[in-house]
């Protein structure tokens, strides 16, 4: 696939960072990003970030001055369109790289991994993959000289984050939790008596169903004044919206604002609640009381805020998977079983006091 490319020549004190995953994974990594200007090991050197284009918005307005240099892919355009993957490994090899890091800790063999080869540096360095597949995972660190192992295998990703930081860069993002600094541009300082619920998900198994959200709703007006303001973006929210907003008296923004409003929206609501979505993350980070409605998918690496010591934020899961979890000490973060009728399961009430008791910690 890579055999058109021109023989590698390296250029010396350069650095690519290979990024590619969805939102959510962004907001919980880029805190880290600044560290590899401000290490002894990287300061020196001439970085660029190879970056999905989802979170190109909130990486211009935020983060733009911890690289050098940018290279965007469109995930979508590159998994499907041969021209468009070749033009991506084609300025990859032209570049030069001397060294390149891919710290996610899950990394994709057809993105990031076909990207490391494109690039062709001198020194790769990664993270021990972690698929189900041992033979994926073989075949994936084969790629890279340096690997970082870590200590604490069911870490939550924010933490993993900032270890394998500490590994390649000497030092770490040294907050308690993901943060984003708005200044003065994205937030007015003051908070609302809106809530914001984000109804939506990548996968239908992670999306409590618009019954559920007209019956919260219903709930949470008998007692509370202030807007529910509906948001997300893709189709099927637009159709759950739709079905809320027509046994309801919320509000909907779903499909109508930027993501740069959207921060400054979070950053002024009463608070939010969430799927397992880059909503809930980017809640967290904006510290807003955050209430999460999951399916014990992956739920240590994303989920499990309380439990990994980050306050405000409260998670509720479904009884069945809750059943599995106390059988088992320790339950793999890729826990596979959910269903879509286990996230259905839990119920309006059980949201609405998950919600007051996290609003009651904040003060509120």
């Amino acid at each position: 696939m890579q055999r058109h490319l021109p023989v590698p020549t390296p250029v010396g004190k350069t650095l690519l960072i290979i990024r590619l995953d969805d939102i959510g994974d962004y907001l919980l990594f880029r805190n880290q990003l600044p560290m590899y200007k401000k290490s002894e090991r990287w300061r020196k050197y001439s970085i660029t970030l190879l970056g999905n284009s989802s979170w190109k918005e909130i990486f211009t307005r935020f983060d733009a001055d911890c690289v050098d240099d940018i290279i965007w892919v469109n995930k979508g355009e590159y998994l499907s369109s041969a021209p468009y993957r070749s033009r991506i490994w084609a300025q990859l090899r032209g570049r030069g790289f001397e060294t390149v890091i891919a710290p996610s800790r899950t990394r994709p063999l057809l993105l990031d991994d076909l990207c490391r080869l494109a690039a062709a540096p001198l020194l790769a360095i990664g993270s021990t993959n972690t698929y189900i597949h041992p033979s994926w995972n073989q075949l994936s660190d084969g790629l890279y000289q340096h690997l970082f192992t870590r200590s604490d295998v069911n870490s939550h990703e924010f933490h993993f984050n900032g270890q394998f930081s500490a590994w390649v860069c000497g030092g770490r993002f040294d907050g308690s939790r993901p943060s984003i600094d708005c200044g003065a541009d994205e937030s007015s300082g003051s908070v609302s008596s809106d809530i914001i619920c984000f109804i939506g998900s990548n996968t239908r198994s992670r999306r409590w169903p618009a019954r559920r959200w007209i019956e919260f709703i219903n709930l949470y007006r008998r007692r509370y004044s202030g807007k529910v303001i509906l948001a997300g973006s893709s189709r099927a929210e637009l159709e759950l919206a739709v079905a809320i907003l027509a046994k309801t008296d919320a509000e909907s923004i779903v499909g109508k604002v930027s993501i740069l409003d959207l921060v400054r929206r979070v950053g002024e609501a009463r608070a939010v609640l969430s799927n397992d979505t880059m909503a809930a993350h980017l809640s967290v980070s904006m510290g807003r009381p955050t209430v999460i409605i999951a399916n014990g998918v992956n739920y240590q690496r994303f989920t499990d805020y309380a439990e990994a010591g980050i306050e405000g934020v409260a998670t509720l899961y479904p009884e069945v998977f809750l059943r599995k979890r106390r059988r088992t000490a320790e339950l793999s973060y890729n826990y596979p079983d959910a269903l879509t009728a286990d996230i259905a399961s839990i119920s309006a009430a059980e949201v609405l006091a998950k919600l007051e008791e996290t609003l009651s910690r904040a003060g509120y």
